[in-house]
């Protein structure tokens, strides 16, 4: 008597294994558009508050309060479109495991190295003298600020920019114009804080600020999608970007000047060489094959 064949599902061996949500960097565009609306209200109406609020006083508490908006947008529009469990893989983008290693880490170094570079363009060219007080002044708060910067200064923001809106472009868009779109549209969140008295934006020139903000924008794409989509590593280079720009104006006073630009920029055209244009994505498990059929 012949013996009977194991029962297999037809398709089963054929069935890619479900993506990760919390790792993957391109997903479908749901959600994009009340994405912006609310981070975008969210931020502004809290900047626009805080201004008539603090009345020429310290902006960095309604600073801080309107950086939460691309957070608060993301967990909104997540938990309306996927659920409780879109939330937590959302916030399952902070998992340390099987992000890239080192390489996440390398790519942020470009940023961080481009900034702190563009200092030495005013000392050279303009003949700017470091202020030597400012700088150990600076240096000796540089890690309180990274803590501060990480949690509510900008880090914070990694959760809507890259968590949320990255892999919904990247899913719409090649990854260099999804990371320019997503620049751009960075830049002009920031915009309210350019008439902000006290505002370090309130110094810089928007055209400018508008250029590095997608330079800068490139280099963190490539860092999130290096990392497979975590966001510890952008929270990282977000932070470390921030904190050494502080002490390059604290040491020369060139407030995202004309060297950072052109020198983050460098940067972002060097990864998008070297990737071939897409900033380390992966695709996920069976597009290829579903590309090919």
């Amino acid at each position: 008597m012949a013996p009977h064949p194991t029962s297999v599902r037809p398709d089963s061996a054929a069935s890619p294994t479900p993506e990760d949500p919390a790792r993957t960097a391109v997903m479908a565009p749901r959600g994009l558009t009340a994405y912006f609306v609310i981070a975008f209200a969210f931020s502004w109406i809290a900047w626009w508050a805080g201004a008539r609020l603090i009345g020429g006083g310290n902006p960095l508490p309604a600073v801080l309060v309107g950086g939460f908006g691309p957070a608060v947008a993301a967990v909104a529009v997540t938990w309306a479109t996927l659920g409780r469990s879109g939330v937590g893989a959302l916030f399952r983008r902070y998992s340390i495991g099987r992000r890239g290693l080192l390489t996440p880490y390398l790519v942020a170094a470009s940023a961080v190295a481009a900034v702190a570079a563009s200092a030495a363009v005013p000392i050279y060219l303009e003949g700017t003298a470091v202020d030597g007080a400012q700088l150990r002044a600076a240096l000796a708060l540089a890690p309180a600020n990274f803590l501060l910067i990480a949690l509510a200064g900008g880090g914070n923001e990694e959760l809507g920019w890259r968590g949320f809106a990255l892999p919904r472009l990247q899913g719409a868009l090649s990854p260099l114009a999804a990371n320019a779109v997503l620049g751009g549209v960075w830049a002009v969140w920031h915009a309210p804080l350019f008439g902000m008295e006290g505002t370090v934006q309130s110094t810089m020139y928007f055209p400018a600020y508008a250029l590095l903000c997608v330079g800068l924008t490139v280099v963190l794409g490539c860092v999130f999608n290096s990392a497979r989509g975590g966001l510890l590593a952008t929270v990282f280079a977000h932070t470390a970007v921030n904190v050494v720009s502080g002490l390059k104006g604290a040491a020369v006073g060139d407030a995202a000047g004309a060297g950072e630009v052109a020198l983050v920029g460098l940067a972002a055209v060097v990864l998008a060489l070297a990737t071939r244009g897409n900033l380390a994505l992966r695709r996920p498990r069976g597009a290829e094959d579903r590309s090919a059929d």
